[in-house]
């Protein structure tokens, strides 16, 4: 293992039109690249270079193996299995020690893998081992795509879960709690890819990134999404509680609160999308009026009066949902502080 990773060279000029630089023979021989193999030098958006071998044969690193034992139960592999995917490995091996992998084990892992796992297949499967492949990126699945369809899913799961509330139709209201499972295939597909761009700067100017701090800000706008389906999702999970239909005059508050939160989200993505930090200036002053406006309906609503139980647990999420595109918002006037910074 190399100890020593920062060296000082001087560059050479070589024929009056080409710049050399000279290796250390050490990291050449660990690294054991050959005389005549193809390297890649890449510009990264920080003003270094970075030097990668054109073929890399990392099929080693790229698997990852577990071992079961009969006290593991299906939630614990699952994790295991997730945090893997989400460490960027291609194939996932999941074995057993001298004993078959038990029913419930084989049927946690396969609805994992059809149900979570975007770009995943199991390829092999016997009764002590199940292998997993992962796709590293799909190509028609950009990260631009995945994030717009996170976002619209979400949108919707908060339309449809009011639309729910007011009908008071728990089946609308089952619907929307499955949806929720779609947002978070995406957001552990978004995720996963985020990881690999940080360590790949191919991929990370495929994706649309300028620098690896770009993946950590990009990350926490998922997650927000992912709070945001959340709580669209709690709404939905509510409704079968309610007793008869919550009276109109709160139910018109209720989706004139519901509209603000979804404008508040709305234009936080568009400000994402369009590195506007005065947009996401604004998105900041209307979640302000929409934890303003939760407040004072919630104030009027009465101990006694019929589902005021739920009323108040349904405005509490739509405020939450504010507050979670607050924070979308303020990745982008993070990101964008720069264009209002004077060097005078």
């Amino acid at each position: 293992m190399i100890e020593n990773t920062r060296q000082t060279r001087k560059i050479q000029l070589s024929g009056g039109s080409t710049y050399i630089i000279s290796l250390p023979k050490e990291w050449v021989e660990e690294l054991q690249i050959k005389v005549g193999e193809n390297i890649t030098i890449m510009k990264n958006s920080n003003q270094s270079l970075s030097l990668f071998r054109h073929e890399q044969n990392n099929q080693k690193e790229n698997i990852a193996t577990i071992y079961l034992n009969q006290k593991d139960s299906g939630d614990s592999i699952k994790r295991k299995i997730i945090a893997i995917y989400l460490a960027g490995y291609k194939i996932i091996q999941i074995k057993t020690k001298g004993m078959k992998i038990s029913l419930e084990h084989s049927k946690s892992v396969r609805e994992l893998v059809r149900s979570s796992m975007i770009g995943t297949e199991i390829v092999e499967s016997s009764s002590d081992a199940i292998t997993i492949q992962i796709l590293t990126r799909l190509p028609e699945l950009s990260f631009e795509t995945a994030l717009k369809r996170m976002y619209l899913m979400a949108t919707n799961m908060i339309k449809e879960s009011i639309e729910s509330l007011e009908e008071r139709d728990i089946l609308h209201a089952n619907g929307v709690i499955n949806m929720d499972d779609e947002v978070d295939r995406f957001g552990l597909y978004m995720r996963r890819n985020l990881v690999l761009a940080i360590e790949n700067q191919n991929i990370l100017e495929e994706m649309g990134l300028q620098r690896p701090a770009d993946c950590l800000e990009y990350r926490t706008i998922v997650s927000k999404i992912e709070r945001i389906a959340d709580h669209a999702g709690l709404i939905a999970k509510r409704i079968k509680f309610i007793e008869d239909k919550i009276e109109p005059k709160i139910i018109i508050k209720i989706k004139k609160l519901a509209e603000k939160s979804l404008q508040v989200f709305e234009e936080a993505i568009t400000a994402i999308q369009n590195h506007d930090f005065q947009k996401g200036e604004n998105v900041a002053d209307k979640v302000s009026k929409v934890i303003e406006e939760e407040k004072e309906i919630m104030s009027n609503i009465k101990e006694n009066e019929k589902n005021s139980t739920i009323i108040r647990f349904v405005l509490e999420d739509l405020r939450r949902i504010a507050e979670y595109a607050g924070d979308i918002a303020e990745v982008a006037i993070d990101e964008n502080i720069h264009k209002i910074i004077s060097n005078k």
